[in-house]
């Protein structure tokens, strides 16, 4: 990757820094989860991270649904992770359950902005962290980017590719309109909780800092 590529990677974390606000549209949650699909799931982050001289892969936190959730699973109606700044309020991990009691546990924030269930993942690991779940079918944050931007935005796909993902649509069929904030779907909520955990990150400023000064 040379120098080129490297700013436009910085650019586009810059972008989600700055578009994936609180008071970000609907429309441009799906338009910049194109940004999202190339920097994490076709893995252009990480390969700038390494190019700029850091090892391994950048890390960040967000919330662990999977540990707020625990081993009761089968009782879960819905739940999504979340942590988003959104519409003005901070929000995270809402789960709802069948039973008389209340399930899941959640350990404190981990930055003073943060989120109750926070952890550190690293980047492959928050990729396949639990980003919803219903009655214990479960959908991870890679997922979830991949379906808004490729099915709910329809960036660049023709007819084939768009076939290539019915599994993953019938799957996220499951999860939509569960939850709303307002007239958003949770799934877009996901959305933008993704960018802003990736655009908050320590290790994005860091990036950012070796790359613009290349």
């Amino acid at each position: 990757m040379d120098a080129a590529e490297i700013k436009v990677v910085a650019e586009d974390l810059q972008y989600l820094q700055t578009a994936f606000g609180p008071d970000i549209a609907d429309p441009d949650i799906r338009r910049g989860s194109a940004v999202l699909r190339r920097l994490l799931v076709e893995g252009v982050y990480g390969k700038a991270w390494r190019a700029v001289g850091f090892e391994h892969q950048p890390s960040l936190i967000a919330v662990d649904l999977d540990q707020i959730i625990g081993a009761e699973t089968d009782k879960v109606e819905c739940a999504m992770a979340w942590g988003a700044n959104f519409r003005g309020i901070y929000m995270a991990s809402p789960l709802i359950n069948v039973g008389p009691k209340a399930i899941g546990s959640t350990t404190p924030a981990l930055r003073k902005d943060g989120y109750p269930g926070e952890r550190l993942f690293s980047l492959t690991a928050f990729l396949e962290s639990c980003s919803g779940m219903t009655k214990q079918l479960r959908v991870n944050r890679r997922e979830i980017i991949k379906y808004v931007a490729n099915v709910k935005g329809g960036v660049h796909l023709g007819p084939k590719a768009r076939a290539s993902e019915k599994e993953l649509i019938k799957k996220m069929e499951k999860f939509e309109k569960k939850m709303t904030v307002h007239t958003t779907d949770g799934i877009l909520v996901e959305t933008v909780a993704i960018a802003q955990a990736v655009g908050s990150a320590d290790d994005t400023t860091r990036f950012l800092t070796k790359a613009n000064g290349i």
